[in-house]
């Protein structure tokens, strides 16, 4: 059995409760770190959704405790991972969810609307990572920081401008993180996940390249979990500053439109 090196450790997920018409990511990674055997606390902005993670983490033998926290604001951020701290006794690690997409032409989108999405996907990310960096340098005990990033990011975000500059500045910051904390022992990484959208854990099994969009298939929001606690274990010890894609393969479509059907008439064209 390969060990993970994540019994015993201290998380912490941002975002960690369940929001029913969501993907359920911040459940998922909360569920997955808490089975490979580190404690969970458990952020949520909601009471309710904070506690239900929980519940369903002891309902398993696990152990987490519920941090009811606006991690948009910081001081709530340092009030929130103080509380982790006397919870669990320190941080090993931590796994950012939080974020929304909002949807409207480049042109129409308002201040207020681009404020909120900047906010929402990229400035609660910068509070996080600095209050959970400063703790862990002080700790000296090395660590991990793990936050949502969308492949938005990396193509164009039709139809979203903020949020996908938004999630481009997540990777941006992993980076920078990353370089700044490495001599601290600290890995700091990002998990881009596709079009998952509310939710797929219902497509069957062995299906493949059904939609057009994913030459391998649609992300399930356990994907994307499972992606943070690999990069929150120990067999990703010595990667930092990366951005993990898991998309189905969605970004890596050609440009040129090139079809089977189409082959015949280039292969004895030459150039």
């Amino acid at each position: 059995m390969i060990d993970l090196g994540l019994v015993g450790k201290r998380a912490v997920v941002s975002g960690a409760g369940y929001i029913p018409e969501r993907a359920g990511h911040g459940r998922f990674t909360s569920l997955n770190l808490a089975e490979a055997g580190a404690t969970v606390a458990c952020i949520d902005i909601d009471a309710g959704r904070a506690d239900g993670v929980v519940a369903e983490i002891t309902a398993a033998g696990g152990k987490a405790f519920p941090i009811v926290a606006d991690m948009t604001d910081r001081q709530q951020v340092r009030r929130a991972l103080d509380e982790a701290v006397r919870l669990l006794g320190g941080i090993d690690l931590c796994v950012d969810i939080i974020g929304a997409a909002t949807w409207d032409k480049a042109e129409d989108f308002t201040d207020e609307v681009w404020d909120w999405t900047i906010r929402n996907n990229l400035t609660h990310v910068f509070y996080l990572f600095q209050e959970v960096g400063r703790r862990l340098i002080s700790q000296g005990t090395g660590g991990s920081m793990v936050a949502l990033a969308s492949v938005d990011g990396i193509v164009a975000a039709g139809y979203h401008a903020p949020y996908g500059a938004a999630k481009a500045g997540v990777m941006s910051l992993v980076k920078t993180f990353a370089h700044e904390l490495g001599r601290y022992g600290v890995r700091v990484n990002a998990v881009a996940p596709g079009n998952v959208g509310s939710g797929n854990e219902d497509q069957p099994p062995g299906e493949y390249n059904v939609n057009g969009i994913n030459p391998l298939a649609a992300p399930r929001a356990h994907d994307i979990a499972n992606a943070a606690l690999f990069l929150s274990s120990g067999l990703a010890e010595r990667i930092t500053g990366q951005t993990l894609v898991v998309d189905g393969g969605a970004t890596i479509h050609e440009l040129w439109g090139m079809t089977e059907e189409l082959l015949p008439q280039f292969r004895t064209q030459h150039y």
